[in-house]
């Protein structure tokens, strides 16, 4: 069980700007997938690794066969845009949250498999459980819990923090935490709905936030710029990048948490060291093949290829580092 201390701030982290970013990465994408009418705000990736799930303004929700690049299903159960995608544990089902509702699909049939009605406000970002018991979604001042298959609702978790923009879930399923209007990262215990902690983690909006794979850190992704890495054991900020001019828009962590991935509001896709080695401040790899922001990035299980998703209405796959 992870346990969450008091938080201690590092702030010779930001003691001195960061230098210029390194020169950017002149390769092309491996892939452009283009169907989207309108931006691009949300990725998953199969567990598997076959299939990649977008989504966004336009409504709908595309299933990619990733080996092709062709577009295997559409699913258009929303009327609103679709904030957030994720797959489950066995790959059997997709989740997607737009207009207040989760619906989730079959895959690969595309087939919808039930609806859930969530909270009676706009929600943000939608997420299983490790194991696919429950699903949970963020939205106007809490976190909500429903139950899966079934779709009953287990509890709303509430606190003041205005609208929850992104959720992440701790490998054992026992703890959530939730990136917030006011800059905060509030951390949950999914069992009985209490806040263990609320970090001041940012100036501006957290619109991104992921845990690691073996649970010792959390990385989020916020407005004012920065990407921020926290160690869970004790609350402590290890590690932080100044990463995108005018907002960090989304992160996403490699499977065997070496890399960092972020996009924002430059238009870039910039690869980073979760911990760098010799104090290095500048990405490691950077992507510039889009032309407006970069609203979502995900890693694939095998950490060779990192999807980003764009209000250019494209998605496209990298060669990652």
């Amino acid at each position: 069980m992870l346990n969450f201390l008091a938080l201690v701030l590092a702030p010779a982290l930001w003691a001195a700007p960061a230098p210029a970013a390194s020169k950017a990465v002149p390769e092309p994408p491996l892939k452009t997938l283009a169907w989207h009418s309108a931006a691009v705000e949300t990725l998953a990736v199969s567990p598997s690794g076959e299939y990649l799930a977008s989504a966004g303004l336009d409504t709908n929700v595309a299933l990619w066969t990733v080996k092709t690049g062709r577009l295997k299903k559409t699913m258009g159960g929303h009327t609103d845009t679709v904030w957030g995608v994720h797959f489950s544990p066995d790959g059997e089902y997709l989740a997607s949250l737009g207009n207040q509702v989760i619906e989730v699909w079959k895959v690969p049939s595309g087939a919808n498999f039930t609806s859930i009605q969530g909270q009676s406000y706009s929600m943000y970002g939608v997420k299983f459980s490790p194991v696919g018991d429950y699903i949970a979604s963020g939205g106007l001042n809490s976190v909500g819990v429903w139950t899966f298959p079934d779709g009953d609702l287990v509890h709303t978790m509430k606190a003041q923090v205005d609208n929850v923009y992104s959720i992440s879930l701790s490998p054992n399923g026992n703890y959530l935490l939730a990136g917030n209007g006011n800059g905060s990262i509030t951390v949950w215990n999914v069992a009985d709905s209490k806040i263990i902690r609320s970090i001041p983690a940012h100036k501006e909006p957290v619109r991104s936030v992921v845990v690691t794979k073996d649970g010792s850190y959390a990385v989020s992704g916020s407005m004012d710029g920065t990407i921020k890495v926290w160690r869970l054991s004790d609350g402590k900020l290890v590690n932080g990048y100044m990463a995108h001019k005018g907002g960090t828009r989304a992160v996403a962590v490699s499977a065997d948490g070496r890399y960092v991935a972020s996009g924002g509001m430059d238009n870039a896709v910039k690869v980073w060291h979760l911990l760098p080695k010799n104090k290095q401040r500048t990405p490691v790899k950077q992507y510039l093949d889009h032309t407006d922001s970069v609203e979502a990035v995900a890693f694939f299980p095998d950490g060779k290829t990192l999807a980003s998703g764009s209000k250019d209405k494209t998605v496209k796959l990298w060669k990652t580092p």
